[in-house]
């Protein structure tokens, strides 16, 4: 190939202090550290041997470009070696050319050049005429149009998600990457800032070091796969890790570059986009590790590999037919499209989070869930808690959780709520439908504000809120308004100011919000429209039943659910003690008569022996009917036909 390197230079500055020792390390980046890979790819600087296309990088004191400073600290994440994470910027001091531009020069000029760009999004790039092919990449700026219509045929566009976003795309962030994928998808076609990219064939949309979206625009169709690293949300390696990192987009750059100088199709295929995306997972286990016996390089240790069981996700297309566009169909799930879900269930009861490692999820503490609709709402309460704990408001977060009896309403909120904000939270539990009088509401709002006081943040249930008062359905309802609106509260004594907390309404009476709310004059005159307006957040919990005769996520759910409730009963860590008859019938029995706490039932009354859960150990007939058609499991344990839901 005939490669020419053009865009913005700059070196990084690392200062840390070694065995006392004050060390100071600089390092090539943005367009100087692609030259200096296509140079000298082993990393192994001599000064007297360098080529003279990259001199001015390590000789003449290393000013030539803009430099920017960086305060380490030893990363807590490496138990294995000392490894260091930025603390804090220090700043940027300019270079002395005047200009943050560097070009490498194809070395036959008079040919077609293989153009790399690296546009750092300062601007006065330009892009020779005879150009064959592009490799375009930015985490600063979108592409100037009047240069990328000049290429755009030839490129292949590689761009950070927030690049987009900072032009004006409307892409959600941590809630659903279905969802994510829907909106980058529609932004692309719809949003005239953005629809000049779709002529490039070829790009790669990297959303942190957590996804990357592959999408091809050839011969006027499309085609488009979802590669993600671990399954959780975007950004959630940097959430969990110890420190800041401030080159992981070029070290996936670096990985793309390497294929783009052999093949340039080979950055197309999936297990490459992966391991573009591990070529910087690795980071946050080792952190930078500092070479000794030269100046100006890093190195990152063994790169770290989990075994992914899946590598890609097709996205599929259907007509818009208001726009004439292709477009994401809003009903798509990444779960739908597993194949048959009963096996991944199956595999998960008796495996564990290693069958799921990969596929879009939500987890925290012991709570776990991998249903687009479930991830979505959860994320949506997990953003309000966050938002809500670190701004100043008094007035307390409202939220409501509907679902079947049985079906965990109160588990997942406490959850997120417990393992977000971890130590700050206080749980406090009330069953309106034991309220005798309003003396026993302001009581329990008292408790609440004592929790306060004591310095925590109450986390409150109040259950079966809906009940009736007084013979009056919902007659409860229109004593919550004055504490959710206004933050205060009456009791014997008068009315009270209560102070900040996160009240959490679960519903008995209704399995879904849209049941919920009833537009009928009762619900009016019980200022049920009032009540729901107070609310910041509503969420649906499905339970281990199916919510249809065509719906199949409900396996996953229960194989959920199984899983968590074995592990904490039968205390074990791998393989699951567990006999395949019982989980065949755990999973495929068409329902629990109370949800999860028929599951959990059936565990509880089963006589387990040796720690293995066994078909002898299993409940009698009697307790089975209690909470499953017992015939039916029977049969479904010991192998015999039966029909399940089709």
């Amino acid at each position: 190939m005939n490669i020419s390197i053009h865009g913005h230079a700059s070196s990084s500055v690392y200062s840390y202090t070694r065995s006392g020792v004050f060390c100071e390390r600089t390092v090539p980046d943005e367009a100087l550290l692609l030259a200096l890979q296509f140079l000298i790819p082993s990393g192994q600087v001599i000064a007297d041997e360098l080529p003279d296309a990259l001199k001015d990088i390590f000789v003449d004191d290393g000013n030539r470009y803009r430099r920017n400073y960086y305060d380490m600290r030893v990363y807590e994440g490496n138990k294995e070696q000392t490894s260091y994470t930025i603390n804090r910027s220090l700043g940027y001091r300019e270079g002395k050319l005047g200009t943050d531009i560097y070009t490498l020069p194809p070395s036959k000029p008079e040919e077609p050049i293989d153009l790399v760009v690296w546009d750092g999004g300062l601007g006065g790039l330009q892009i020779p005429k005879n150009c064959r092919s592009v490799l375009w990449a930015s985490k600063k700026a979108l592409p100037d149009k009047a240069l990328f219509e000049k290429i755009a045929q030839n490129c292949f566009l590689f761009l950070d998600a927030d690049v987009l976003r900072s032009g004006g795309a409307m892409i959600s962030r941590q809630i659903s990457w279905e969802r994510t994928v829907t909106e980058l998808i529609w932004q692309l076609k719809i949003n005239p800032a953005l629809s000049y990219l779709m002529t490039a064939p070829n790009m790669i949309i990297t959303f942190a070091e957590d996804g990357a979206v592959y999408i091809n625009n050839t011969d006027g169709e499309q085609d488009a796969r979802l590669v993600l690293t671990h399954g959780g949300s975007e950004g959630m390696l940097r959430e969990k890790s110890d420190g800041f990192f401030n080159n992981t987009f070029i070290g996936m750059v670096l990985a793309a570059f390497q294929l783009f100088l052999t093949d340039a199709g080979e950055m197309c295929k999936t297990e490459n986009i992966r391991k573009m995306l591990e070529a910087v997972e690795s980071l946050f286990v080792t952190g930078y590790v500092f070479a000794e016996d030269h100046q100006g390089v890093t190195a990152g240790g063994e790169r770290h590999r989990v075994a992914r069981n899946w590598p890609a996700f097709d996205i599929p297309f259907e007509i818009d037919k208001a726009y004439n566009h292709l477009v994401v169909p809003s009903t798509w799930t990444i779960a739908n499209n597993l194949g048959e879900l009963y096996n991944v269930a199956f595999d998960y009861v008796l495996k564990g989070s290693e069958v799921i490692d990969g596929l879009p999820q939500l987890s925290f503490g012991a709570f776990t869930t991998i249903d687009r609709w479930e991830i979505e709402a959860y994320q949506d309460i997990r953003n309000l808690i966050i938002g809500y704990a670190n701004n100043e408001n008094t007035r307390p977060l409202s939220i409501a959780v509907f679902g079947s009896p049985g079906s965990g309403k109160s588990f997942g909120v406490t959850q997120i709520a417990q393992n977000v904000l971890t130590g700050k939270v206080e749980k406090l539990e009330f069953n309106v439908s034991q309220f005798t009088s309003l003396a026993d509401l302001g009581t329990a709002f008292q408790k609440v504000r004592d929790t306060i006081l004591g310095g925590k943040l109450p986390l409150v249930f109040f259950d079966e809120f809906d009940s009736d008062r007084d013979g009056q359905a919902l007659g409860w309802i229109k004593s919550f308004l004055m504490p959710m609106q206004d933050g205060r509260f009456r009791d014997e004594s008068g009315e009270r100011p209560l102070g900040k907390c996160i009240l959490v309404f679960a519903g008995g009476t209704a399995s879904s919000f849209e049941g919920f709310v009833k537009q009928d004059e009762h619900f009016k005159n019980i200022k049920g429209p009032d009540f729901a307006s107070r609310l910041r957040g509503t969420i649906n919990i499905l339970g281990p039943n199916p919510k249809d005769k065509k719906e199949q996520n409900y396996l996953l759910r229960r194989a959920l659910l199984l899983r968590s409730l074995c592990e904490r009963k039968l205390k074990f860590k791998d393989i699951a003690p567990v006999s395949t008859d019982i989980i065949r019938a755990m999973l495929r029995i068409p329902k629990y008569k109370h949800g999860a706490r028929s599951m959990e039932a059936i565990l509880d009354m089963s006589r387990i022996e040796g720690n293995t859960w066994e078909p002898v150990s299993l409940p009698s007939y009697s307790q089975l009917a209690l909470h499953v058609d017992a015939a039916a499991f029977i049969d479904l344990v010991f192998g015999k036909r039966y029909v399940i839901l089709q």
